[in-house]
């Protein structure tokens, strides 16, 4: 059973990750980890561990409905920006294309505004919104362990990649000491 305070650790590394990325004035790279996020929760909510299209679609217009941007939009984001590197949609819709900002020294904060087809959002209230939601997703998976969204992320959550520290022995007289080396791997 999904216990507390499980799901929220093996999400950790990505709000770390972020908070470096704002700290670093890093938006493009923080926008990319944005934009994975529903993959990651989609897939641990499926009964095959897998994300699809519709998947992320559909895990969006749950968790992350916002009026200027459904699911569909965000899954072109998605595709678009860390694939391609493209801001354009190429698709019918109510945007040709997105614009993404940070935060201005002034505080100004220019999201989610419409102009001549293309959408404005600033990365940093992306981020902000993202975490915030997929803890509020953290939470009622939590508060209801036997629902079948639950009952998959417990079980797809040990292949979710983790990020761990080993020591690694140096051989020879000039070593100062074990390596430390961070691995990225699956359980």
């Amino acid at each position: 059973m999904l216990t507390k305070g499980q799901l929220a650790k093996a999400f950790q590394p990505y709000w770390d990750d972020m908070k470096r990325c704002r700290k670093a004035g890093a938006y493009w790279l923080l926008l990319h980890v944005v934009v994975c996020l529903p993959d990651i929760c989609a897939a641990l909510e499926s009964g095959n561990g897998e994300a699809t299209r519709q998947r992320y679609e559909d895990w969006c217009n749950k968790h992350l409905s916002h009026q200027q941007l459904s699911g569909p939009e965000r899954y072109r984001m998605r595709c678009k920006v860390p694939h391609q590197g493209r801001a354009a949609t190429d698709q019918p819709g109510r945007y040709a294309s997105f614009a993404f900002g940070q935060p201005s020294d002034t505080g100004v904060v220019d999201h989610m505004r419409v102009e001549a087809g293309t959408l404005h959002m600033d990365v940093g209230e992306l981020a902000r919104e993202a975490q915030g939601l997929v803890e509020s997703w953290i939470r009622r998976l939590e508060a209801n362990p036997q629902a079948a969204e639950a009952v998959n992320v417990e079980k797809n959550l040990p292949s979710l990649v983790r990020i761990t520290q080993h020591n690694i022995p140096v051989a020879g007289p000039s070593s100062g000491g074990p390596i430390i080396i961070t691995v990225i791997k699956t359980n």
